[in-house]
Parts: structure tokens; C-alpha cells; sequence
């Protein structure tokens, strides 16, 4: 009898203490978040959608999948119940497209915002949001299209490798090859020349400043001799004047000697005499100046030497000599 007890002991705190880890397990495994359901609503198909699928929301999971079926009020329509946290900022325009997970084949429920800049504002418990068709779905809805385009696509490539236009391509090729040897040999001939070319830029810079030096001298030559023109000019107008003036002394002394020398006194003709002579004098004087006016500047050009003078050299000498000859 007492072993009895004792089993039954045994036996009842090992079921205690089999329920007690059963609870323990189910507490640190369940899942106390709070949580806010939505309702998803699909016009098309949710292939890879299952229970327990994840939720997220701008790529931050945020909930699950609690149930999948149609509505009763519209069959072509499917609900999708998804539980979210209580905390993700969903608002009244958020919409849902379907998302891959991996290479799995499996899909998740993708929470994307319509309005991004909108005041923040929480949908309420229940609210249906849409599901959007993904970049997949548009690429199956135009599968057919897709499909002939790459079939097009295809044909023109094959058309575009045939012999003759792999033929013709080689060709192309064999004529740029040959074009680029044209060009390295070019390049070659050319190198001594460009290596020579910064010298020569060098002399053609020291010739530019050496003619441009020339230029500044001629300039310089130039306004000299423009002064120097302007001061005979001067000196022209000078001597003119001084001509003119000579030439009233020399009639003014003619007159007077015409009117002293009739009936003047013996005295007074060596007087009229003297101013006879000096009138003559400044009268040539006045025209050796009007004929060498640069004597002004320069001195004046020495007479050639007279007959009988020291340097006279008879003219036509040797011509006269040569002229008596006989032939």
C-alpha cells in the first residue's frame, strides 16, 4: 500500500513538473505584442502568400499573415488579414504589393507609403488597403509581349551574324588594323619632328621679340625724323623769310646807290660801296641756304676743289685719254 502512494507521488510530480516546462516554454515562446489587424484586398492572384508570411513596411518587418480567403461579397476579390504592430506608422494611404523573399519562391506582404510627405495619420482597425500590382506582375502581364519582342530580337541578331555580315565585320576589322599600324608608323615619323618642335617655337619667340625690338627702333627712327623734317620746315620757312629780306636790303641798296651815287659827294661812295657789298653777300649767303637748308643741321658741304686748287681732278680726263687713242 505504501508503494502505491509513493508511485502515485512520483507519478503526479512528474506531470506537474511536465505542465509547469509546457507553460514555461509557451510563455517565452509566445507572442505578446500588440497588434493591429488590416485588411488587405487583391483584384489579382497572391501566388507564394501563405499563413505566417511576414509583413513589412518599407522593408522593416512589422507583422505576419493571420488569414487568406475570398470575400463573400465579391469571390473575384481576396482577403488578405495581416496582424501589424500597433507602433508602424500606417495611414489610410498605404498600399500593399507583393514581394519576393529570396530565390524560395515564397512571397511577402509589402507595406509602402502613397504619400510620403503627408501629415502622419494612423489608420484605424480594419482598414482595407490595397494590393498594387509589382514590377512581376506587370513583367507576367506582358509576358506575351515580352516574349515575341525577345523572339524579334533574336531573329534580327541572327540576320545581323550571318557569313557575308561576319565576313563584311572582318573586313571592317582587318581595314581599322591596318589603319592603326598606318598610324603608329605616321606617329614614328613624326616623333623627331615633335621633339624638334619646342625649339623651334624657342626661335620663333626670339625672332618675334627681336623683330618686335627692330619695330620699337624703327618707330623711334620714324619720330625722329618726323622732328627732323618739322625742324627743316622751320628752317625752310626761316631761310624764305630771310631770302625775302635779303632780297629788299639788295633792292633798298640799290636804290640808294642809284639816288646817292648821281649826285653825292666823292665820300659817300665808298659808303654805298660797303653797303653795295654787304647787300650782295647776305643775298648769297640767302641762297646758299636755300640751296643746302640741311647746312643748318649738319654744316655745310664743302665746294669741289676749282683748277688750280690743291684735290682739282680734271673731268673727262681718262675719258679724253682714252677718246685720243687709237682704235
Amino acid at each position: 500500500m505504501e508503494n502505491k502512494a509513493y508511485a502515485f507521488a512520483a507519478g503526479l510530480f512528474l506531470l506537474l513538473l511536465g505542465l509547469a516546462l509546457a507553460a514555461s516554454v509557451a510563455w517565452f515562446q509566445g507572442d505578446r505584442t500588440e497588434r493591429v489587424h488590416y485588411t488587405v484586398v487583391a483584384r489579382a492572384g497572391v501566388p507564394g502568400l501563405n499563413l505566417k508570411a511576414p509583413v513589412k513596411l518599407r522593408g522593416v518587418e512589422v507583422g505576419r499573415v493571420d488569414g487568406i480567403g475570398f470575400d463573400a461579397a465579391d469571390p473575384r476579390q481576396i482577403l488578405v488579414d495581416i496582424a501589424v504592430d500597433v507602433a508602424a506608422p500606417v495611414t489610410p494611404t498605404t498600399y500593399a504589393q507583393l514581394g519576393l523573399q529570396g530565390v524560395t519562391g515564397l512571397s511577402f506582404v509589402a507595406l509602402e507609403e502613397a504619400q510620403p510627405d503627408a501629415p502622419l495619420q494612423r489608420a484605424a482597425a480594419g482598414t482595407r488597403l490595397p494590393l498594387r500590382p509589382s514590377l512581376l506582375d506587370h513583367l507576367a502581364q506582358a509576358g506575351p509581349g515580352l516574349v515575341a519582342a525577345f523572339a524579334e530580337t533574336a531573329t534580327r541578331l541572327n540576320a545581323l551574324l550571318s557569313d557575308e555580315h561576319r565576313a563584311q565585320f572582318g573586313a571592317t576589322l582587318s581595314g581599322l588594323q591596318a589603319a592603326a599600324q598606318d598610324t603608329s608608323r605616321l606617329m614614328t615619323t613624326l616623333r623627331p619632328s615633335a621633339q624638334q618642335l619646342p625649339t623651334l617655337l624657342r626661335d620663333a619667340d626670339a625672332a618675334a621679340q627681336r623683330a618686335d625690338a627692330a619695330l620699337r627702333r624703327i618707330e623711334a627712327m620714324a619720330a625722329e625724323g618726323e622732328q627732323l623734317a618739322q625742324a627743316l620746315r622751320s628752317r625752310t620757312a626761316v631761310l624764305d623769310r630771310l631770302d625775302a629780306a635779303a632780297a629788299q636790303v639788295q633792292a633798298t641798296s640799290r636804290h640808294l646807290e642809284l639816288a646817292l651815287v648821281g649826285d653825292s659827294p666823292p665820300r659817300t661812295q665808298p659808303l654805298v660801296a660797303d653797303l653795295s657789298a654787304a647787300s650782295r653777300a647776305l643775298e648769297q649767303a640767302a641762297r646758299e641756304l636755300t640751296a643746302q637748308p640741311q647746312s643748318l643741321v649738319w654744316g655745310r658741304t664743302p665746294r669741289p676743289a676749282g683748277p688750280g686748287e690743291p684735290g682739282y681732278t680734271a673731268p673727262n680726263a681718262t675719258s679724253a685719254s682714252t677718246a685720243g687713242a687709237p682704235r
